[in-house]
This record gives C-alpha cells, sequence and structure tokens, in this order.
C-alpha cells in the first residue's frame, strides 16, 4: 500500500535525506559582510580564536575582514547572503549573533532569490534585514515622536527603516487609512508634515551611520538618497557641515 513507501519520521527516526557535512577554512571576505542563517541542523564557526555553534533558527553576522573557518555539519542546511562593504552602511563592527524571527526569514529569502533568480523587488531589502540584524534600541532623539494613530505606527516603521521609499499615500494604504488623516495626524502630534519629519528622521540615522565608518555613498543609500550630492546638501542644511566634517568631529574611536 502506498503508506508502506515512507516510514514515519520522529526521535530517533533515520535521515530520509543525506547531506554531506562541508568545511571551508581560512575564510576572509574582505569586501563582504556575511549574514550566515541556519535553517537546519548546526554549524560550528571559529573566528577570532573563539569557537560559536550556529544553531537551527539562528544567523550569525560576520563583518567583512574577520578570518574565519566553518563546518556545516552532517544533513545541515546553512544559507549565506553578502552584503557588499562599501555599499553597506551599518552599526554592526563585530560578529552578532541573532533569532532568525518570521520577519527576517521572509526578508533573507527575499533578497536571496533577488540575485540568484529574477524576482528583483524594486527597492532594497537589506535595509530592512539590517535594521532587524542591528537590533538595538533607537538612540535618544530630539525628533517629536507621534504617540496616537496613524502618526505613530507609520513613525515606527520609518525609524526602523529610513530609507523606506514608499509615498505618503502608500504607507497610509497600510495601516488602511487615508493620506489624508496621516498628514493631520503628524501636525498635530509633531507640528511637521511627515515630508518633514521623514526628512529630520533620515538626518539622524544617517549621523549616527556616518560615525560608524560608513561612507557617505553608503549612508546615503541606507537612509534613501538615489543621488549622494543630494544627500550632501540635505546633510549640510540639516547639520551646518557636510558628512566628513561631521565624521571628522564625531566619529567613533
Amino acid at each position: 500500500m502506498a503508506q508502506d513507501r515512507y516510514v514515519e519520521e520522529g526521535p530517533g527516526a533515520p535521515e530520509r535525506i543525506w547531506i554531506p557535512s562541508v568545511s571551508l577554512r581560512d575564510m576572509n571576505e574582505e569586501s563582504l559582510h556575511l549574514l550566515l542563517w541556519q535553517v537546519r541542523g548546526h554549524t560550528d564557526v571559529l573566528m577570532l580564536d573563539q569557537r560559536r555553534q550556529l544553531s537551527t533558527g539562528y544567523a550569525l553576522w560576520i563583518p567583512a575582514g574577520v578570518p574565519h573557518d566553518l563546518t556545516v555539519a552532517e544533513n545541515s542546511v546553512m544559507v549565506p547572503t553578502f552584503f557588499e562593504a562599501s555599499e553597506t552602511a551599518t552599526t554592526l563592527r563585530k560578529p552578532t549573533m541573532v533569532s532568525v524571527d518570521r520577519d527576517l526569514q521572509s526578508l533573507i529569502l527575499a533578497y536571496y532569490a533577488s540575485f540568484h533568480t529574477r524576482l528583483q523587488p524594486p527597492i532594497n531589502l537589506g535595509r530592512q534585514i539590517l535594521a532587524i540584524v542591528e537590533g538595538r534600541p533607537a538612540p535618544p532623539t530630539a525628533l517629536p515622536m507621534p504617540e496616537r494613530e496613524p502618526a505613530q505606527t507609520i513613525a515606527e516603521t520609518l525609524r526602523f527603516n529610513p530609507g523606506d521609499a514608499r509615498s505618503v499615500e502608500e504607507l497610509a494604504r497600510s495601516i488602511h487609512t487615508s493620506s489624508r488623516s496621516v498628514e493631520r495626524s503628524f501636525r498635530v502630534e509633531t507640528g511637521m508634515t511627515l515630508r518633514q519629519w521623514r526628512l529630520r528622521n533620515r538626518m539622524e540615522a544617517a549621523a549616527v551611520l556616518l560615525t560608524s565608518e560608513a561612507t557617505a555613498e553608503a549612508v546615503a543609500h541606507r537612509v534613501g538618497y538615489t543621488n549622494v550630492n543630494a544627500f550632501r546638501r540635505v546633510f549640510r542644511s540639516h547639520f551646518g557641515m557636510s558628512p566628513s566634517a561631521y565624521v571628522a568631529r564625531y566619529a567613533l574611536p
């Protein structure tokens, strides 16, 4: 009978599949950041003279230039994704482990597919991945934060991803309201239009990223500017100095 063709899997049941173990030695991606997502099983990673085990449901960020060895265990699946260091603005300066929830899983898969198939969304998915992996509390801000809807939800969305390119209409639709309601809510809650609030939010995010060894070009792309000269003009108007002058004054040691 048909059911006799398969063996019920459970604790201690033999594996139906076989994926041999794979080891890589003396790896050092000088120009690429890595995000290693463990989909199944585990991977042993040696870096900076420390051993870490990457388990199912977790991902490990390895900054560019960090030498490492890794061994993907038998019947395990690890999916690497790559970020061009010269084009990536991030506060992640050390290896970082992060739990992969449903949102991050979806983003990694979509990001991976965009490099290997013709399914290429017209936005930068990497910005959202970085926002989740960085996982830090939002820094203190002088920017007024709305406390009521619909402005609150949209403000939280834009704090998460300052480079979000959606129009007011698209943001309003995402929370099932009208653009007029959103604009009115922002004026009442913050004293600013959404456009004014969004610009200040982008500049605050840019300032944090610039002090973390990112180039002006990478920061511009992270916060939603396709033209770095336009970004420099807005940054200078907001802070009274160029991005390079800001870095010289406030860069982290």
